[in-house]
């Protein structure tokens, strides 16, 4: 049973290409790596997913009544969705924030070939480690961070849209407080300073286009060394 709250979710545009198939490699992964956590989302996407399915069935039939689709449409309200997170797999991260291994997406597992210990990931400024996650598209890029508790990330912006997905813990910057399971999106003309929650740290997803710009004498570090 979910035992945390989600605020942030992905709007219902990116839940319907999602349905579709017509997202990109990243976009996928975050999303699919969301509905891990987020019942709601997941069932959007299962209505999506059984009104496109009516529709290919039901191709040839060129006029389809206002009564039956209500029927449809009441049908597919009518589903019960499972509210297990079943998107969890047996694969988990080894973490210096929790004493025990904290569980991943099924869909993430497989960018990690075998660096499941936090230890092993690369490190940058005020103890934050990193693992690049790549995909067939050169101009996105991911990171899965590990920032420690109450630490800061130098104040950055985007070349293009930003998405994190908070795995464990949370974070807050200028907007908003952010935990478990929600899915942040910011835009390429917002600029912000997250915080790690001061107690739990937080472990995250980031997918972002470009590359990020980050501002005063550490975020010029941090610029010169690609991170």
């Amino acid at each position: 049973m979910v035992t945390y709250e989600i605020n942030s979710h992905p709007n219902s545009d990116m839940l319907l290409k999602y349905a579709m198939g017509n997202t990109s490699e990243a976009e996928s992964l975050i999303i699919s790596c969301h509905i891990a956590y987020c019942s709601a989302c997941k069932a959007e996407i299962e209505k999506y997913e059984t009104i496109g399915g009516f529709y290919l069935t039901n191709h040839k039939e060129l006029n389809v009544s206002k009564e039956l689709w209500s029927n449809v449409l009441d049908r597919v309200d009518g589903l019960e969705q499972e509210q297990s997170q079943t998107n969890y797999t047996s694969y988990s991260i080894k973490t210096n924030l929790n004493s025990e291994n904290i569980k991943i997406p099924s869909t993430l597992s497989d960018y990690l070939d075998s660096d499941f210990d936090t230890n092993d990931w690369k490190s940058t400024i005020n103890n934050v480690k990193y693992k690049d996650i790549k995909f067939q598209d050169a101009n996105i890029s991911g990171k899965l961070l590990e920032i420690p508790a109450n630490k800061s990330m130098p104040k950055h912006g985007h070349e293009g849209l930003e998405a994190t997905l908070v795995l464990h813990g949370g974070y807050s910057d200028e907007k908003g407080e952010y935990n478990k399971g929600d899915l942040v999106v910011a835009s390429s003309d917002e600029v912000h300073s997250p915080v790690s929650a001061d107690t739990s740290g937080c472990i995250c997803l980031v997918v972002y286009s470009g590359s990020l710009q980050f501002k005063g004498l550490l975020g010029s570090i941090l610029n010169l060394t690609n991170f």
